[in-house]
């Protein structure tokens, strides 16, 4: 993507942003402990947040697979779509990022619903049960495709798999 595209994103997600009204006070705590802990700051957008939230309940989502969870930002965006008995289980590899997700999770009232589980997704994956409604893939790109193939794998007929860049 050239510098000008990048900036039009920037741009209108700063717009949705402003005239959507997505501000979240545990959410923007999440931000905050995740670069107070020396996280990187690569988490989705508000916007896009909201939109992953959205498509999960609007197609009824009651299990969610995430891979990469980084402080749980989109974590918490995904397990507000689910019902009272949805699940979302997330794979991280850094055991750092999974404690601060952790407590993010935790204080945003969604830490019944979620699962972390703990390594590179590679390992981790084939461990892991379906169907999962939404597959949500947000990792290191160099694995995109096999992330994808496990998606498809852990997926049932219909299911939604959303994959960032």
């Amino acid at each position: 993507m050239d510098e000008m595209d990048e900036q039009l994103w920037t741009d209108v997600d700063r717009y949705i942003g402003e005239h959507v009204g997505v501000a979240d006070p545990a959410l923007d705590a999440t931000l905050a402990h995740s670069t107070e802990a020396g996280l990187p700051e690569i988490a989705v957008s508000a916007p896009q947040g909201k939109l992953l939230m959205l498509l999960a309940a609007s197609i009824g989502a009651r299990r969610i697979l995430e891979i990469g969870t980084l402080g749980g930002y989109s974590t918490i965006w995904l397990a507000r779509a689910l019902p009272d008995d949805g699940e979302l289980v997330t794979c991280e590899y850094s055991a750092e990022h999974a404690i601060v997700a952790r407590r993010n999770i935790d204080d945003a009232g969604v830490g019944a619903h979620v699962h972390i589980k703990v390594g590179t997704a590679i390992e981790t994956l084939p461990t892991l049960s379906g169907p999962f409604d939404l597959s949500f893939v947000d990792a290191d790109k160099e694995h995109n495709a096999d992330y994808f193939r496990w998606a498809v794998q852990l997926s049932r007929p219909g299911s939604l798999i959303v994959i960032d860049n």
